[in-house]
């Protein structure tokens, strides 16, 4: 028996909840066993309004500061939920997940929150309870994995974290291959959201098929990857959400929704990198290619030759099925010279970060190769991390080459192997900017990006002993039709090669000069359509959101139309503040 004190602000809840009918697209809807009939029936609200968690929590917001401290903030805030624990568990009933409360710390921790709601949900009938009983609170939403990303899109604080990788598929296997048909000449995967990468990959293997591009990180989950559009590095191959030709969605209203490219082509456009705001994805079935067996090679080149060369550069990444160039900074030093640095710390005279050298690794089909010679998954021997080894300071280029020197020059895969793997640790030391540019036909707009990152980190190298950055890795995709994807169609600059580089680059979070460089690169080249990518950390940059609005254009408005035409988060459940801030609120809520 609850306190009389909770039982009131339960009833309060109930009375913010107002008689609406929203529009209903009956063709869309899944019919599933839902349990939940109370809850199902009940209207959403149109306005999120005033509610029970915000008096709880508004006075006590970072931005308000009326407390003394960040510790006694946090502490007064945690309080304060523990009354809304004891609700949630209350109206989430005891067939739902455990709810706890949780300090949020993602990968690389640079995205820190003090306290938020966690669940980890096994059925979509906990998925709709906890979605239902969310909306009726007023809360907001917001779906994870791993958390790999080093987005600022998580859920805000004493909000909602729906932790999908448990979730079981109702009517089917959580991954499961499906033969082509008359509808669809080719085979598909269909995949609960909440699977891991790497799981995918076996899955693939063994069963003859492969997509054409994967991520660095195999620990991300499907549907994290879809929603943020996360990339390869094929020439032919784009970002991972393209690959999606089916999607089912539980949407505000708990209802699952079921979408496909074929009929819903304009709405695919969004969802093939929706960041979330769709709603929590169950499942995506992805367009598969047949198994292929390649022939993975590595080479150490000089940095002059592929990045001061335009010809030589687009020789090798059209020429290529999978190309991927990596630069660790000062690491052509001789041995010599590498102790003479060690004992005096001074740069030597004849370095240039032109006289570095690059790893080269290129990928193509291969056939008739003995299947003894054919190897499991490519791990990279970096320890986790994406530049190298575990020295510190500048000589860290310099190990990292010579970890790439024991890679075997050549070795064979099935594709889904192919591709370079991170052995990923808990959490990781760096973080990362990824910023796109178009690619042109002269390969003038990316080397002149690369080369900008190029002489900045040689200047800082020279000027005071430090590196902004640990490593440069230039990755190349093909544009989607999209309206919000970074790689994308619609941003037409001149010469459009119609592909897009992704320039990534990292280092420690406090390393010096680390987002200087990220704020000069962004500025220098907002004119050739610079945009973020949407899984890394880019919220730091002062009047990013303007660049990012101006790049995509109507494009903004397009996403946020589909959004609206078909149902699926009229109130802003799934959104949190940095996306109500880019995006606005939504249209229905303000006009209700």
């Amino acid at each position: 028996m609850f306190p009389s004190t909770l039982t009131c602000l339960l009833l309060a809840i109930l009375l913010l909840v107002s008689v609406a009918h929203p529009i209903t697209l009956d063709d869309t809807i899944v019919d599933v066993a839902d349990d939940d009939k109370v809850f199902a029936e009940v209207s959403r609200s149109k306005r999120r309004v005033p509610s029970v968690l915000s008096e709880i929590m508004g006075p006590l917001s970072r931005s308000k500061r009326q407390v003394q401290s960040e510790i006694v903030r946090s502490d007064l805030v945690y309080s304060r939920m523990r009354v809304l624990h004891l609700m949630l568990k209350y109206l989430i009933g005891p067939n739902g997940p455990e709810v706890e409360i949780r300090h949020f710390v993602n990968w690389d921790k640079t995205i820190l929150i003090d306290n938020l709601f966690y669940v980890r949900p096994t059925t979509i009938q906990q998925v709709q309870r906890i979605i239902r009983v969310a909306d009726m609170m007023q809360m907001r939403v917001r779906a994870t994995g791993e958390g790999h990303s080093r987005s600022p899109m998580y859920p805000d604080e004493g909000n909602i974290m729906m932790d999908v990788r448990d979730l079981t598929r109702f009517d089917g296997p959580r991954m499961e291959l499906m033969r082509p048909s008359s509808e669809r000449p080719f085979y598909t995967v269909k995949v609960m959201t909440g699977v891991y990468l790497y799981d995918l990959n076996e899955f693939m293997v063994k069963n003859g098929v492969t997509l054409i591009a994967e991520a660095l990180n195999n620990n991300e989950t499907i549907g994290g990857m879809v929603s943020v559009s996360t990339h390869g590095s094929t020439w032919n191959g784009t970002g991972f959400g393209d690959f999606m030709v089916e999607v089912r969605i539980i949407d505000s209203m708990g209802r699952l929704r079921r979408f496909v490219r074929e009929k819903h082509p304009e709405l695919f456009k969004s969802l093939i990198c929706g960041l979330g705001m769709f709603g929590i994805m169950y499942d995506v079935t992805l367009k598969m290619h047949t198994s292929k067996v390649v022939k993975v090679e590595n080479r150490i080149v000089s940095l002059e030759s592929v990045l001061y060369n335009a010809t030589k550069f687009g020789e090798i990444v059209t020429s290529n099925l999978a190309t991927e160039i990596s630069w660790y900074p000062f690491n052509s030093l001789t041995n010599t010279e590498a102790e003479e640095y060690t004992k005096t710390g001074t740069i030597p005279s004849n370095w240039s970060a032109g006289k570095d050298f690059v790893w080269l690794r290129t990928t193509n089909e291969v056939d008739g190769v003995n299947p003894s010679l054919i190897q499991g998954p490519n791990f990279l021997p970096t320890g986790g991390s994406l530049s190298g080894s575990n020295v510190t300071g500048l000589l860290r280029g310099k190990s990292a080459l010579d970890l790439v020197r024991s890679l075997a020059p050549v070795t064979y895969h099935y594709l889904p192997h192919a591709f370079p793997i991170l052995k990923m640790p808990r959490f990781g030391t760096e973080t990362s900017t990824a910023l796109f540019v178009t690619i042109d036909t002269e390969y003038k707009r990316p080397l002149d990006a690369l080369k900008f990152l190029i002489e900045y980190t040689e200047n800082q190298i020279r000027t005071n002993g430090t590196t902004p950055i640990n490593a440069l890795l230039p990755r190349l995709l093909m544009n989607s039709e999209c309206h919000i994807c970074p790689a994308n169609s619609n941003i037409q600059p001149v010469n459009s090669t119609g592909r897009s580089m992704v320039i990534d680059f990292l280092a420690p979070p406090l390393q010096q000069g680390y987002y200087d460089i990220s704020r000069e690169f962004v500025y220098k080249f907002r004119g050739d359509l610079v945009r973020p990518h949407w899984a890394k950390r880019f919220d730091n940059m002062p009047g990013i959101m303007d660049i990012i609005r101006n790049v995509y254009g109507d494009g903004i408005q397009k996403f946020l139309k589909s959004r609206e035409d078909y149902q699926l988060d009229p109130c802003d459940l799934f959104m949190n503040k940095y996306l109500l801030q880019l995006f606005g609120q939504s249209k229905i809520c303000l006009q209700a």
